[in-house]
């Protein structure tokens, strides 16, 4: 009953355990307590340690630990460390559990320091790191991207006469495939094979989406059919990832032939699936296909989404179908689905390049009445596309009213002003521009360097 949080329930059997003369153990104790804990009902456990302390039952180690674990999980480290460390005046000894508990909210905070003394608290004490324990370290040092920390992890799990398993494997792949060192990656791959171990799903699709990132597709193939052949089959999830990274590589087929593997494994394409092939079909201007795609999609009962929608808008109008994509923009208001920052966006830029500055206008307008919160992506559509279509003073009305008010700019909305008022020879305001950059605390980039030899 503690476990699915029926407190009620499990208060009345205790109820009964006291009305035909059971006492309790500690046992029942600690499910009750973990049991509050669980199901957010915090200040009823100091109830429970008083009707531990009128039937005399002392606090085990159990206790202490679901106490440290709840106050962790709640990141009030300092109270689970007070905890832990009251524990020996209790003559209870912290035991692999409590350290575990402890460790992981240190690595949490990346407090290194903190771990290491804990580790050797830990070791002092007679009590030898498990699996578990390193792999906290592990994951720790992966996070922070300290790669030389994790191998000499591996290396004191083996003089300890521990193996990696499968997890430990797992994070170091993760942490050498986002830094892009596929080979050194491969490599722990192949010890997994050659240690007989098992890689799971997460491993693959670490793997393969790294080399989706670095453009290896052969590798992607191989390591795809070895997966299949492996007897893991690959989730929606999984094929969403490989498939968009082959759709913003411009290999639309290969990411179409992942689709109809999906559909001979008996998974059904889901809506991220066709947003992200008509993403594709749209970066290599197959329009036909999109049409397809979205009709075969709307067949089936899927109602295009904000993405979709965002998607289309967005394609069209990268394909100079300007009209098509105001209309896919009208339909998208019409069937009640509501835009978001990123459609607005996207339609503003359009018809700033377009030269549509009027409707562009209207369209702010219409997006703060819709209440959308606007973002400075935003506002840099807008000042440049101000500035794109001679209206550099009505660019810089906006620019100033957005200083005024102390709205978070960034280098490039300065770089966008700049860059205008240096065409339109206003060097000397572009100047003052510059010379405020520096007391905003912005970190000059390319673009402002060349800017100011342009100013000189």
């Amino acid at each position: 009953m503690c476990k699915v949080q029926a407190m009620d329930k499990a208060e009345e059997v205790l109820q009964q355990m006291f009305d035909t003369g059971i006492l309790p153990n500690i046992t029942t104790y600690n499910s009750l307590i973990h049991g509050y804990y669980s199901s957010g009902q915090c200040e009823e456990v100091a109830h429970i340690f008083k009707k531990m302390s009128r039937n005399g039952v002392q606090p085990d180690i159990a206790t202490y630990t679901i106490q440290m674990d709840y106050l962790c999980k709640s990141r009030r480290f300092a109270e689970a460390r007070t905890i832990f460390d009251s524990m020996a005046g209790k003559d209870q000894k912290p035991n692999v559990a409590s350290y575990s508990i402890l460790l992981h909210a240190y690595a949490m905070e990346q407090s290194v320091h903190d771990m290491h003394c804990l580790i050797e608290l830990m070791v002092e004490n007679g009590i030898a790191p498990n699996h578990s324990v390193y792999n906290i370290l592990i994951v720790a040092y992966a996070k922070g991207k300290m790669f030389d920390e994790v191998m000499h992890i591996f290396t004191k799990m083996r003089q300890q006469g521990l193996n990696p398993n499968a997890a430990s494997y797992g994070t170091v792949i993760n942490l050498l495939c986002s830094i892009g060192r596929m080979d050194d990656a491969m490599l722990q791959f192949n010890q997994i094979i050659t240690e007989e171990l098992a890689p799971d799903i997460i491993v693959f699709n670490t793997l393969i989406s790294g080399f989706c990132s670095c453009g290896k597709w052969e590798k992607v193939h191989e390591l795809l059919a070895e997966m299949l052949n492996r007897g893991i089959y690959p989730d929606n999830v999984f094929f969403n990832t490989i498939m968009d990274h082959l759709c913003k590589n411009g290999r639309v087929m290969e990411s179409q032939d992942l689709a109809d593997l999906m559909i001979h494994m008996g998974l059904k394409p889901d809506m991220h699936t066709y947003n992200t092939l008509m993403g594709g079909y749209f970066f290599i201007g197959k329009m036909d296909e999109v049409r397809k795609l979205l009709d075969h999609m709307v067949s089936i009962g899927m109602e295009p989404d904000v993405v979709t929608y965002n998607t289309l808008i967005d394609g069209y109008f990268k394909n100079g179908m300007i009209d098509d994509a105001l209309a896919i923009f009208s339909e998208m208001l019409d069937k009640k689905v509501k835009p978001c920052v990123i459609t607005y966006n996207t339609v503003l830029h359009g018809l700033f390049h377009t030269g549509r500055t009027v409707a562009a206008n209207e369209l702010y307008l219409r997006m703060i009445d819709s209440g959308i919160c606007v973002d400075i992506v935003t506002y840099n559509i807008i000042l440049s596309g101000l500035c794109r279509n001679n209206c550099v003073d009505e660019a810089l009305r906006m620019f100033q009213n957005l200083c005024s008010t102390n709205y978070q700019l960034e280098i490039r909305t300065y770089n966008i002003m700049i860059s205008a008022l240096l065409k339109v020879g206003r060097k000397e305001e572009a100047t003052g521009l510059l010379d405020g950059i520096s007391a905003k605390g912005f970190v000059l980039d390319a673009v402002t360097y060349r800017l100011m030899i342009q100013s000189f």
